[in-house]
Formats: C-alpha cells, structure tokens, sequence
C-alpha cells in the first residue's frame, strides 16, 4: 500500500461527529476527516450548509450525513445520542466544536442578555452531547477535541463571557481526560487564535471582500504575522483524534501562528 492510500484510510472504518459542522472549522474537519476514511455525522442547526457540507463530501467520494439540531434544546441533544447508538456499531471521534460569540463589556451590563445563550451553546450543550455520546464511545474507545480559544488564555475587553466559556472548555477538557481514560477515550483541547470563518465575515455587507481582507492583511499580534484558514485547525483536530497523537490527552494545543509565544513588552 503506498503511503497516499494509507493516509486516504487512516480513519477507515471510524464514525465522527462534528458540531457546528456545516462551517467554519467544523466544515474544514469533516471534509477531512471524510477524505481520510472516517464516516462522518454533521450536527449543526443550519440545514442549508450542512446539507452543502454532506454533498462536497460525498462528490469528493465521502460518506456524511447531516442532523439538524438546536443545541439550545437539551431534548434534542439527548435524542441524538440515542440515535447515534442505535445507527452506528460505535462512536470513534467526538468533535465540540460549536459556539456563538456576543459581544458585551462588564460595564455597561450588555453581555446580560447573551448569558444564557452564550454558555448553553459554548459549554452546557457540548457536555451534554458528550455525555450522552460516551456509551457509543466506550464500545471501542477513541478520542474527543473540544474546541477552546487564545481567548480563554488571554482575555478581550468586550467579550469576557466568550473568553471565560473558553477557559472553562480547558478545564472540562483536563476533568474529561481524567474520567474517560479508562474507557480508551483521550480528550484533548484546541485554542486557536483568529481563524478566518463565517463568523467573522458572514454578516458583513460584502463576505467576500471581508474574507479576503481578512486573509491577506497583516497582523502584528502573533508571531507568524497573518491569521489562519480554517483547514489549518482542521488538521491540528484531525492529529489530535489520529493515533499519531495516541500518548496525548488532557491537553490543550495552541494553533496560534505563535501568539503565545510573543514576548510581552
């Protein structure tokens, strides 16, 4: 076998689950995870997208499927880990990855009104979902990435809920670690620094121009000097859930260009 049909199945055989996977980083990892063999579950309560993400997997010789969701909805979370247990043998690869951002300075009080939202999405739901995910993931072990942020290690005035959901994210991830070891299960973090997704041109006037701006300017807060695309965190996710990374677990990898590397001063 050569070494590019190796790599094309090295996730052959697996079932992934992706939130928030119809965009951004959760896009950028499904569809690479699906090229490498993993069959993948595309959770995200935008059917539009997520029906795009499936077919761009699937013409790319994939196998996706899509489950809308409101992660809003403890309900819905639960229903779709019994329906997850009930179709697939197991659960190899758990990806916590959806989140909204709203912003709001301590001030002023702005960030009351996203409270609930903010942390049912970027915390409540995702330990849930892996709650009610881990009896398919205990059949055969594997791994989880939760989706952190240099956020939660630095602090940004006017996004403090964001940035402390993000903190605690690291956190949970260690107290995971810890608890599902002995099932096989590893859990790991990913804090990136500014990736370029929808999030941060969608709602512009002009998405396209705002992308590409985005892309090409450049930056002085971290040491690489530019911001990421989303297929670079994909392929930090795809090493994290890989058993190339088989000795790691209860950690937290930064995909920063080098932010928190830079000296302070």
């Amino acid at each position: 076998m050569t070494t590019t049909s190796h790599s094309m199945e090295r996730f052959k055989g697996q079932v992934a689950l992706i939130t928030g996977g119809a965009s951004g980083i959760g896009r950028a990892t499904a569809l690479r995870l699906a090229s490498k063999g993993a069959e993948v579950i595309v959770v995200d309560r935008n059917v539009e997208l997520g029906t795009h993400a499936v077919s761009q997997i699937e013409q790319s010789g994939g196998n996706a499927i899509f489950v809308q969701i409101d992660l809003m909805n403890d309900a819905n979370i639960e229903a779709l880990g019994r329906d997850v247990g009930k179709q697939f043998s197991a659960l190899h690869i758990l990806i916590n990855n959806a989140a909204i951002l709203r912003t709001g300075r301590i001030e002023n009080g702005e960030w009351l009104s996203n409270w609930e939202s903010e942390t049912q999405i970027g915390l409540r739901s995702w330990v849930l979902m892996t709650q009610v995910l881990l009896p398919a993931m205990k059949k055969e072990g594997g791994a989880i990435v939760n989706l952190s942020s240099e956020g939660g290690f630095l602090g940004r005035p006017g996004q403090w809920v964001y940035d402390a959901i993000k903190a605690a994210v690291v956190s949970t991830t260690k107290t995971m670690a810890y608890e599902f070891v002995g099932y096989g299960i590893r859990v790991n973090a990913l804090a990136p620094d500014w990736i370029v997704t929808e999030m941060h041109y969608g709602q512009h006037p002009d998405p396209k121009a705002r992308k590409k701006e985005l892309e090409t300017t450049p930056i002085s807060s971290c040491i690489m000097k530019r911001r990421a695309g989303p297929e670079e965190a994909a392929s930090a996710i795809t090493f994290l859930v890989s058993n190339d990374a088989s000795y790691i677990t209860g950690t937290t990898l930064h995909v920063d260009g080098g932010r928190m590397g830079m000296s302070v001063g």
